[in-house]
């Protein structure tokens, strides 16, 4: 069985001893002692207080002392209510809290005064010996009426320091007797209160003059003077039997003296309402001790207020309450009344022990049974067992050929259709190779049948071209004579004048050079489309090279102006250029030009079908209004929106440029925007389009050229094509010569 009652292990001073106290010199200032145990005191997790206090403790700056003699939490509260004075590594003294509550009480200023000043002449100390436990050290404290004892080593040095605090803390463990008894049996109900309007210095004074640590402050007493406090409020100090009307609302303790005189207030204004700690941590006197214990433990407070039923005050339970449990007269009358409950019980367990050893002896011949129908069982089981594993063994032989063949065919089928993929990838890169090769073949023709025209119509218009000139001089040279034969001979022969008539000399004078002038501008017209088509075709330069991007959209226009001029049911093409200062690009100009022609042609087509459409209405709406009398809202009609196309170029970012190419036509759908740049996709008629230019100019931008080219349309719209492609291209390297 479990022994109960406190284990002789835990009677030992030892485990009690705080090591590490606060120590001071005999010279030092009693002011400062007051701060070390104001900021020890400061280190704990204290109860809620009043907001006035709290905010001048954060105001206060306090140096990291507790921090620096190594001090936590706990070992922080238990050297708070006191300082030892060492001189030379021997005890002179003890000075504690109620020290200071009387110093307050009494009016004495701590200004220049030493501890040593203060000090009280009994010093009660304990020296260190195997024969003294925690009973001597509880003796002590009841004795003298103190709460911290110094523990002094043989050879005189100071140990530590045992207080009611640590003396609880080492036996809650073990601390039986706390379980069996209640509030009631340890509360002291003589408790001093006192009404919430007394100064803190009368709460001083009368802890001094009753030798008490705390004082309950009470709502409801009539503040009146008193002739021993003067204006300080009554103070009470009554039975329980007299708490009916008493609610206590908070309460007041030694070391809330401590820390006001710390913090250097006014002890006389302060009222009891605006220091006291509140709210109340509150027992009733049913309460067990050990509910104390965990309550003090838990909040960190080392007393708590007794209340009734009604709320009133009915007692104060502290440390000493709980250490008056561990009286050994009443320990050994427990232990008694303990032994008397285990031999009644040692003798309830051998009766029940004789049943049970004759239920094990019934058990034991039920167990054999169920060993023998275990054993049948178990062979029963393997029989089973070894018909399954066979089946077991068939069916996974089944399955893992099932699993074979459906693997197999899942491999069949996935290699068919990758070659399907495949086949069908080959097929599209065929076709679109074919209408490549296609395209190419016929731009190839083209561009060399353009070229040899060219160039066969160059030497005769050079030579034209050069002539002119000369025939121009020749012809002033003729008219000028012809001038000076008139004025020097004003009266030729009938014969000349006859002939001047007859071939009208004078306007042949006078159109003469009109006749040349318009020659000229004809060959001039001549020249600059040969040079154009030599530009758009540019077979000379396979390579990539720098050129101008508008040279190329001017030659495109040139070889388009026929086009672009007006027919029968459409305006004039507008060309709108807004073109930036670009500098000169890195591209295929042949290809890149291939792409202008493609996009503006498209641009025209759209326009055509458009404005081809718009005339047809536009008759139908001029027949019904003329049927009507009208006519004059056709003729505003037909004159508003004429067609356009608008070229506009520009610099981006990261050296691109980019082209746009717009148009007023009827736009198009999203689906098809989509879909425009596909092989073989026109939306034009059948035999008016094979769908092959806007996908090579797709290829020519992306891959040729690494750019891109997308279209932006609505229907209803127009269209606008955006081509960007960089200034240097990336793949090609080295010096290339300026077109």
């Amino acid at each position: 069985m479990q022994q109960t009652g406190l284990p002789l292990n835990s009677l030992a001073i030892e485990p009690a001893i705080n090591r590490h106290p606060l120590v001071v010199a005999p010279d030092i200032l009693l002011a400062d002692v007051l701060a070390l145990m104001s900021r020890a005191r400061s280190r704990c997790v204290l109860p809620n207080s009043n907001s006035t206090i709290e905010a001048a403790e954060e105001n206060t700056n306090f140096d990291p002392l507790i921090r620096q003699l190594g001090l936590n939490e706990e070992a922080a509260s238990d050297a708070a209510g006191c300082v030892l004075v060492v001189q030379e590594k021997q005890l002179v003294g003890i000075f504690t809290n109620r020290d200071i509550v009387r110093l307050t009480a009494a009016g004495t200023s701590l200004t220049n005064l030493t501890i040593t000043d203060v000090l009280p002449k009994q010093l009660i100390s304990l020296n260190q010996s195997t024969s003294h436990d925690i009973f001597t050290v509880i003796a002590l404290f009841r004795q003298h009426r103190i709460r911290h004892l110094p523990i002094i080593a043989d050879d005189g040095q100071i140990m530590g320091i045992v207080t009611q605090e640590s003396i609880r803390k080492v036996l809650q463990p073990v601390n039986l007797l706390t379980r069996l008894r209640l509030v009631s049996n340890v509360m002291a109900t003589q408790v001093v209160h006192a009404p919430l309007t007394t100064s803190v210095m009368g709460l001083a004074q009368i802890m001094a003059e009753q030798q008490v640590s705390c004082i309950v402050i009470t709502d409801d007493l009539k503040i009146c003077p008193d002739e021993n406090l003067g204006s300080f409020g009554k103070i009470h100090k009554s039975e329980s039997a007299n708490f009916k009307n008493l609610k206590p609302v908070g309460i007041v303790t030694e070391g809330d003296i401590v820390q006001f005189r710390a913090l250097e207030l006014d002890l006389s204004r302060l009222q009891a309402q605006d220091v006291m700690s509140s709210p109340l941590f509150c027992l009733r006197p049913t309460d067990a001790l050990w509910v104390v214990h965990e309550e003090m433990q838990q909040r960190h407070v080392r007393r708590l207020v007794v209340v009734g039923d009604s709320g009133e005050l009915v007692g104060v339970v502290s440390q000493t309450s709980l250490l008056q449990v561990l009286n050994p007269a009443d320990m050994y009358g427990v232990i008694e009344v303990l032994q008397q409950l285990v031999d009644e019980r040692t003798s309830e367990l051998k009766n029940s022990n004789k049943l049970l050893r004759e239920e094990i002896i019934e058990r034991k011949k039920a167990e054999l049974a169920l060993l023998e129908s275990h054993n049948d069982l178990k062979r029963q089981v393997e029989e089973r067992t070894a018909e399954l594993a066979k089946a077991n063994a068939l069916l996974k032989k089944d399955i893992l050929n099932r699993v074979a063949a459906e693997t197999a065919l899942r491999k069949s089928e996935s290699q068919l259709r990758e070659q399907a993929t495949r086949l069908e990838q080959t097929l599209q890169e065929l076709q679109k190779t074919q209408a490549q090769l296609i395209h190419t073949e016929k731009m190839s023709s083209l561009g060399q049948l353009v070229a040899g025209i060219a160039h066969e119509i160059n030497n005769p218009i050079n030579f034209i071209y050069g002539n002119i000139a000369y025939a121009d001089q020749y012809i002033q040279d003729i008219v000028h004579l012809l001038q000076l034969y008139k004025n020097y001979y004003p009266e030729p022969v009938p014969e000349i004048q006859e002939v001047a008539e007859d071939i009208d000399l004078d306007f042949v004078t006078r159109d003469l050079p009109k006749l040349l002038s318009s020659m000229k501008l004809g060959a001039d017209r001549i020249r600059d489309l040969v040079l154009s088509l030599r530009n758009f075709v540019r077979l000379d330069e396979a390579e990539m090279k720098y050129v101008n991007i508008h040279d190329g959209l001017e030659s495109t226009l040139s070889i388009l102006q026929n086009q672009l001029k007006a027919k029968p049911g459409r305006a004039e093409i507008q060309i709108i250029k807004e073109y930036a200062k670009l500098p000169s690009v890195e591209c295929h100009a042949g290809q890149l030009n291939q792409v202008f022609l493609n996009i503006l042609s498209n641009a025209i087509d759209a326009l055509e079908i458009r404005y081809k459409s718009r005339v047809v209405r536009q008759l139908l709406t001029t027949s019904v209004q003329q049927a009507h009398g009208g006519g004059l809202e056709t003729q505003m009609e037909m004159a508003d929106g004429l067609p356009w196309i608008r070229i506009s170029t520009e610099v981006l970012a990261n050296n691109w440029i980019a082209i746009r190419i717009a148009d007023n036509g009827s736009g198009m759908s999203e689906e098809i925007c989509k879909r425009l740049f596909d092989p073989f996709f026109t939306t034009k008629p059948v035999g008016e389009g094979q769908g092959l230019g806007l996908s090579i100019s797709y290829q020519i931008v992306t891959e040729k050229h690494g750019g891109q080219i997308r279209c932006i349309s609505q229907p209803g719209q127009g269209a606008e094509f955006v081509i960007e492609i960089p200034i240097q291209q990336q793949n090609h390297s080295g010096s290339l010569a300026i077109a």
